[in-house]
């Protein structure tokens, strides 16, 4: 399994030039540009609502509660889609 250090941009676990080795290079482009930070911080920020609500969702019997905290892990779920999707764009792009 392919892993990148976004801090050292080092990449372990590939074989350098390979598909997926161009994928974690791609995770490095995409946090180094401002639509990176961006979705970053949307899934940050979704992830922390959505564990709370899913939370008071157990403890309390609220749909309203539940439905809210489904909507935010829905778009920590596509905040990480569209990360990934970006990268191997990245990827098939650079490939050779």
């Amino acid at each position: 399994m392919a892993v990148v250090d976004l801090s050292s941009k080092r990449i372990y676990g590939c074989k350098k030039g390979s598909r997926v080795w161009w994928h974690e290079k791609g995770h490095v482009a995409f946090y180094h540009q401002e639509i990176g930070v961006k979705v970053n911080y949307y899934y940050s920020f979704f992830t922390m609502i959505a564990v709370f609500f899913i939370g008071l969702g157990v403890v309390t019997d609220s749909i309203l509660v539940k439905t809210f905290g489904f909507i935010n892990a829905l778009g920590m779920i596509l905040c990480y889609i569209y990360e990934e999707a970006w990268c191997w764009g990245y990827s098939f792009k650079k490939y050779r």
